[in-house]
């Protein structure tokens, strides 16, 4: 038979279970079946005996579908995004600006090197930004390029003067 918990005391471990019809049973904590303790308004199901309530279980209930809390593609969907990766040319550019500053003679040099290879990876991350990144990584090389071709500017002429 089916019912609800309407009330069970801890203490005397005693407790009312009302069935679908309205008649009530008395139930004792020996009796219980269910999960945890018995609580009241507590779905079960149950064997009535006389005016006493036997083999208190959980009433079972319908198993819900999970729902996702956004949808996720499918695996033909994630292959047609690709992911994103760093730019090839910002790379290059950090990598070229890092070099530059060890060999002071090559500096104009490898850092207009560091230079193109910057604006070339921002025109690359401009283009398909869904597909790459590293724009800090330009921007970085294009500064400390434009840093260190300044330094040596002012680093040579004093040389020269010293000779």
């Amino acid at each position: 038979m089916d019912g609800d918990i309407l009330a069970f005391d801890d203490d005397a471990q005693q407790g009312v279970v009302e069935a679908t019809n309205g008649q009530r049973y008395t139930f004792g904590l020996a009796d219980w079946r269910g999960r945890g303790l018995p609580a009241p308004n507590t779905a079960v199901c149950f064997t009535p005996r006389g005016e006493c309530a036997e083999q208190l279980i959980n009433r079972p209930e319908a198993q819900r579908k999970a729902r996702a809390s956004r949808p996720f593609p499918s695996n033909d969907e994630l292959d047609d995004v690709p992911s994103r990766r760093y730019s090839g040319f910002s790379i290059a550019a950090i990598s070229l600006a890092f070099i530059g500053m060890f060999f002071d003679g090559q500096v104009p040099l490898l850092g207009l090197g560091a230079a193109v290879l910057g604006v070339l990876g921002l025109r690359q991350i401009h283009r398909a930004p869904q597909r790459y990144t590293g724009r800090l990584f330009c921007w970085g090389a294009i500064g400390l390029a434009l840093l260190l071709a300044v330094l040596s500017m002012l680093v040579e002429p004093s040389l020269q003067h010293t000779n």
